[in-house]
């Protein structure tokens, strides 16, 4: 049976995670296109090519990534993915408090591979009481 369009795009949702987690350039490069963008929750924009470069650097690593929910919708050859996570990033070797967040990303399918064209995070301020 086919891979529908939704379970496609999971997939590489999480082969993103685990390159993310494990600095993996190769698997980032083949997800990311080369038009992206990528909004870190922080407001700062960056190309495919910064991206690739900071992790390449470790200028950041994770130390913690959980997806805690995910939705999938296709519009035909594109997929929007919306949900929350939370992390742990090391900025240059010191570690940050864990971070929640909400994200979009967009991908396009070309030639039968989904690709990252645009990643936006926003993170989620802990609730006072």
């Amino acid at each position: 049976m086919p891979q529908s369009a939704e379970d496609a795009v999971a997939v590489v949702e999480q082969r993103r995670i685990d390159a993310l987690l494990t600095a993996d350039i190769n698997v980032l490069d083949e997800i990311i296109d080369a038009q992206c963008t990528h909004i870190e929750s922080n407001g700062t924009s960056r190309t495919k090519a910064a991206f690739l470069e900071e992790v390449a650097k470790r200028a950041f690593s994770f130390d913690l990534f959980e997806i805690e929910e995910h939705h999938i919708r296709i519009f035909g050859e594109t997929a929007v993915v919306v949900g929350t996570y939370r992390n742990i990033v090391r900025v240059r070797g010191t570690p940050n408090p864990v971070k929640h967040a909400r994200y979009l990303r967009v991908y396009v399918n070309r030639s039968g591979s989904w690709k990252l064209i645009a990643h936006q995070a926003t993170e989620i301020a802990p609730r006072s009481h």
